[in-house]
């Protein structure tokens, strides 16, 4: 029986990957017997609107673009009220949900994986009301992945958010932070901090696939110190490159934090921003997304 396919697409992601590959892609949804309705995003949240709109009349939604993308059609399934399974082509720079959940960067094989796949629940998170689809993060770099124009993604790729983050550098200062979570109370001034339940952050922060549960109503919130002396800073790269916490990184499994900032903090929820407050309530929401992925094999 055909299924009936929304199929939302960011035409500007990444290199403009999945226009480059439309017919392709089109040609594989109708090989699995979908009859797949194309449209196109034009602004930042025109894939929210899409969904909230058109999702309804359809047996399953796929999007194609970037990270961003997808926490925008997960946005306006939510929204909307809608129970539904959400397949997803990781055309972005970074993609680090993408490879969290091991989807293939091959558009062709993306949209085969996408409808013939298997569902799995994921755990996304709610900011004072701003949902995520896996990681919010304030303090150092945070910026890069919303400031950084799209042309000079499209041209420079992954690199142009290592260059942007160069730049940064001479003008890292620390946040000041308390926060209340159910793993404890933490205090202090941070160059960096994050709450995420992916194995990659911009592709330099990794975490161990067996420390990541998906769906156990878990993030993990990391935490970077603020390096105040050479020695500092070399313990924390140290950390950062070999996976290490409890030096100058700090890994906490948490599902609820209420935070505090002196200043006004920004935040970047899946590589959009979400402009400065210095008060913040997150929570985990359990299982809350239906998201189709590759059969493993047997």
């Amino acid at each position: 029986m055909d299924r009936k396919l929304l199929f939302i697409v960011n035409p500007i992601a990444g290199k403009k990957k999945a226009a480059e590959h439309l017919s392709e892609i089109i040609s594989v949804f109708c090989a699995h017997s979908c009859v797949p309705t194309v449209l196109m995003t034009a602004y930042s949240g025109h894939a929210t609107k899409i969904a909230e709109k058109y999702a309804a009349q359809h047996d399953l939604v796929v999007c194609a673009g970037g990270d961003g993308t997808l926490n925008e059609v997960i946005s306006g399934l939510r929204n909307a009220g809608l129970d539904m399974p959400v397949g997803y082509l990781p055309c972005g720079t970074t993609n680090d949900l993408g490879s969290t959940l091991e989807l293939s960067r091959l558009p062709a094989k993306a949209a085969e994986d996408a409808v013939t796949g298997e569902e799995i629940l994921l755990d996304i998170g709610e900011l004072n009301g701003r949902h995520f689809v896996y990681t919010a993060s304030f303090g150092a770099f945070t910026k890069t992945s919303y400031e950084t124009p799209q042309s000079v993604k499209n041209v420079l790729g992954h690199f142009a958010y290592l260059l942007n983050g160069v730049m940064e550098l001479g003008q890292l200062k620390p946040t000041w932070v308390h926060m209340d979570t159910d793993d404890g109370t933490f205090e202090g001034e941070y160059l960096f901090g994050s709450v995420t339940n992916a194995t990659s952050l911009g592709g330099v922060i990794t975490i161990e696939r067996d420390m990541i549960g998906l769906d156990d109503g878990k993030f993990e919130l990391l935490l970077a110190d603020m390096p105040y002396t050479a020695v500092d800073f070399s313990k924390l790269l140290l950390n950062v490159t070999q996976r290490k916490f409890g030096d100058m990184l700090h890994l906490h499994k948490v599902s609820r934090i209420s935070m505090e900032t002196r200043e006004e903090t920004d935040w970047t929820l899946d590589g959009e921003q979400e402009k400065g407050k210095t008060h913040f309530e997150i929570k985990n929401l359990r299982r809350a997304a239906r998201i189709v992925v590759p059969r493993k094999a047997v």
